[in-house]
């Protein structure tokens, strides 16, 4: 019988996992649930505004299988845009439109573009019909037809409609849910208050000629993006720029579109991801040269190309030509750790001139103690006073604002599930609600890992794990997919895509999606991966890999940069297929593409025939 299949989300982890699954079992009856009106989540076309970029170069933020280089495309994509910017009055266009839209390999992309590109792929493997828009899912639970194991879940959407399926594939992201602060009186603040998520929505809004103030929340990209979307205004309002500060401050990569290969395309270099120390990569030649302490001459590569990089970042961005520079220049010794924070700009964005003109953008570092109808109470890091006790007391400021933009990120997702399911699936949960056996046995894991991750990579040993702020665990999935206690039960009711950011959202998404359909489908089997035992001291040491290369930022945050290649290699071994795909010195200092990887799912299936016939 064919399986039934529900996947929740219908962006680039939805959709690759939709195109995947009919392509491994095209007798499937498959439905993609999602809370928008269009498909691309974060890219959906609710979402975009004027000015939106995204970090990926053209070439590169693409499926495997279609490229944004196609002729067909790239015409559909290019007469789309001229359409939308021929209705759209109230912003002013601030990129330089000829380099934007240009068929240009490593070119920069517009958000409509992506948009538009996810649509396409969705017309091109008949998705679009298979997809149920405006259907957010509120609860998912396991259905028991007996006392035998699970067979299948039920899903309950905000309507009230119920619908159930034999296996359930979660593509909604990690955080989708966005994540506004509790702050006293926000509630009587009487002008314009958006978060970031609703921009592409309300951002004709920010037009209104009342409007002479907007302060932005947040030192993230998006805070970025908001400033430029708001540079361009017509009425040109004046912009604050609130965030609470520290040392990796706002790190600025500077993109030149006219570049022949921008930088952000080394990324997707082998030789480049094996100059970082990854925990995905501690057998290789490139391994043993650079991070395994054999060499003399390979950690001190890897020191001088960090603090290259982070000259790089600092010197592009010229912080020190103005206070307010100054105010969100990163320490640079510390830049190693700071790549979660980076912004990438492309070169000629007016953001970083007018924070060192300092006339319509006014950076404040502080924290937001409370808001009233007309503004917002901020308490400054720096400046302390004493009162009459002799104690140590900030001072409190007003900052007068018409709107309020709140890029403050978002929260998870999965949060649909019941306390036991949540737990079993290896999503956070409360650290005081595990038993004295789990914590004891977790946390003998983190130490354990601990010291394996800094014998296997020494250069991570100077950098301290930061203290955990989060009251809940980490995300305890192997490969960022499935939990060993689901593996270990053989349960092939349901998978987690897109549970990790990376660099190579498209590829990743992809990938990840065909090593979760083939354990669905049985084409991977127990025996293929390791142990319970070993895949959680994977877990363990990915986790803390991942806090000593990134800091606290990475405790509960899922994201693999600069080793992007090192997990997809990770994925494709396990699935049996071939890893290294390019060859000779391509293979090496070549750009590895996408379309690289084309008919690994085919590959998939037949390596599983060939496993299954010895």
């Amino acid at each position: 019988m064919a399986p039934k299949v529900i996947i929740v989300g219908a962006g680039w982890a939805g959709l690759v996992a939709a195109r995947s699954y009919i392509a491994i079992n095209s007798n499937v009856d498959l439905t993609i649930l999602d809370d928008g009106s269009t498909v691309g989540g974060v890219w959906s076309v609710s979402r975009i505004y004027p000015g939106l970029v995204a970090d990926s170069p053209r070439g590169l933020f693409e499926y495997s299988d279609l490229s944004m280089l196609d002729e067909d495309v790239f015409a559909s994509n290019q007469k789309a845009q001229a359409e939308k910017r021929a209705g759209q009055q109230h912003v002013q266009a601030i990129e330089t439109e000829q380099t934007l839209d240009t068929k240009k390999r490593y070119g920069p992309i517009r958000g409509e573009e992506i948009h538009n590109y996810l649509h396409k792929y969705a017309e091109k493997y008949d998705l679009l019909r298979r997809i149920k828009f405006q259907s957010r899912v509120v609860k998912a639970e396991r259905i028991r037809r007996s006392d035998a194991s699970p067979d299948g879940w039920r899903l309950t959407m905000s309507s009230g409609e119920e619908m159930e399926c034999n296996k359930l594939i979660i593509a909604s992201g990690l955080f989708s849910q966005p994540f506004t602060p509790k702050v006293p009186g926000l509630t009587s603040f009487s002008g314009l208050s958006i978060h970031s998520q609703d921009l592409g929505q309300q951002h004709p809004r920010l037009s209104d000629p009342s409007i002479e103030s907007v302060t932005i929340v947040g030192s993230c990209k998006s805070a970025v993006e908001a400033i430029n979307l708001c540079l361009a205004l017509p009425t040109k309002p004046h912009i604050n720029w609130v965030m609470r500060g520290g040392e990796h401050g706002v790190p600025i990569l500077l993109s030149n579109p006219e570049s022949p290969v921008p930088i952000v395309a080394a990324n997707n270099l082998r030789v480049f991801s094996a100059v970082s120390p990854s925990i995905f990569d501690t057998e290789s030649g490139l391994y043993n040269f650079f991070h395994s302490g054999r060499s003399w001459i390979g950690p001190r590569i890897v020191k001088a190309f960090f603090k290259l990089l982070g000259w790089a970042i600092i010197s592009g961005a010229g912080y020190d030509k103005s206070e307010q520079g100054r105010l969100i220049k990163p320490v640079p010794e510390k830049m190693f750790r700071f790549l979660l924070y980076t912004c990438l700009i492309l070169k000629g964005n007016p953001v970083l001139e007018e924070i060192h003109k300092g006339e319509r953008v006014k950076v404040h570092i502080g924290e937001i103690s409370g808001i009233s109808a007309s503004g917002i109470a901020l308490r400054s890091n720096e400046s302390q006073k004493e009162d009459n006790h002799g104690e140590s007391k900030s001072e409190i400021h007003e900052i007068k604002t018409d709107a309020i933009i709140w890029c403050t990120g978002f929260k998870s997702s999965a949060t649909f599930f019941n306390a036991e399911d949540t737990h079993d699936l290896g999503l956070p949960v409360a650290i005081n609600s595990l038993t004295p056996e789990e914590k004891q046995h977790w946390e003998t894991l983190d130490i354990n890992a601990d010291k394996e991750v800094v014998s296997k990579l020494p250069w991570l040993g100077q950098w301290p794990i930061d203290e955990r702020h989060s009251n809940d665990t980490y995300y305890r999935m192997y490969r960022y997919i499935l939990s060993p206690e689901l593996i270990s039960r053989n349960d092939r009711t349901i998978m987690f895509a897109g549970f990790v950011a990376s660099g190579n959202t498209a590829l990743t998404c992809e990938l990840i999606s065909i090593w979760g359909i083939a354990w669905l489908e049985g084409l991977l089997k127990q025996d293929d991966l390791p142990s319970k035992e070993e895949m959680e001291f994977a877990i363990a040491k990915t986790q803390i890999w991942s806090e000593r290369r990134h800091g606290g930022k990475a405790n509960n945050n899922p994201k693999i940069v600069a080793e992007a290649q090192g997990y997809i290699d990770a994925l494709v071994r396990d699935l049996g297929a071939k890893v290294h795909r390019r060859g000779g010195w391509k293979e090496y200092i070549g750009i590895y593409q996408p379309s690289d990887y084309k008919g690994l799912v085919y590959e998939v299936i037949e390596c599983a025939k060939q496993r299954r016939a010895l």
